[in-house]
């Protein structure tokens, strides 16, 4: 018989609970109560633990309010448990006013505004800030968030000697 006429067949045996096998999820977050959703379904408050999910691709995203949310990709493998912890930042209510006349500012290259009041909500930590007039840029600055926050913002002056 020539050896390419050969037909081997394989037949991989695997246990039945194998292709069923589901992972225990436990999630812990800081702070408390966080809604969290698996693959856009609720599934609870943390602390979870004991959850069953499948192994294999999955995205998480937590939430509370008054907190940044969060979102996580995961590739869970087969194991006994998955154990995640997250922090969520706070976000704090800030009041920005100025005086100055003719400026516009930029918080993150995401927001903008010529107002001379503004309050806004921003997650803790820096933030870059920067301030133009007439498109040029005049001033950049971090600012921080780390309570809420009143910023009175004063466009720096020149010395002249």
């Amino acid at each position: 018989m020539n050896p390419l006429n050969k037909i081997i067949l394989c037949f991989l045996v695997l246990p039945g609970n194998f292709l069923h096998a589901q992972v225990k999820l436990n999630v812990n977050a800081i702070p408390r109560q966080v809604e969290v959703f698996l693959d856009g379904v609720p599934i609870g408050e943390t602390p979870i633990l004991g959850q069953e999910i499948s192994p294999g691709h999955h995205d998480f995203e937590l939430t509370k309010k008054g907190y940044a949310s969060l979102t996580y990709s995961l590739i869970v493998n087969p194991a006994k448990a998955v154990n995640l912890d997250f922090y969520l930042n706070p976000i704090y209510k800030i009041k920005f006013t100025t005086e100055e006349e003719g400026l516009t500012f930029e918080l993150n290259k995401e927001h903008q505004w010529s107002d001379k009041k503004i309050r806004i909500e921003l997650e803790a930590g820096e933030h870059l800030l920067r301030v133009y007039k007439k498109d040029k840029i005049v001033d950049e600055q971090t600012i921080l968030a780390d309570q809420p926050k009143h910023f009175k913002y004063f466009l720096k002056k020149k010395l002249s000697g």
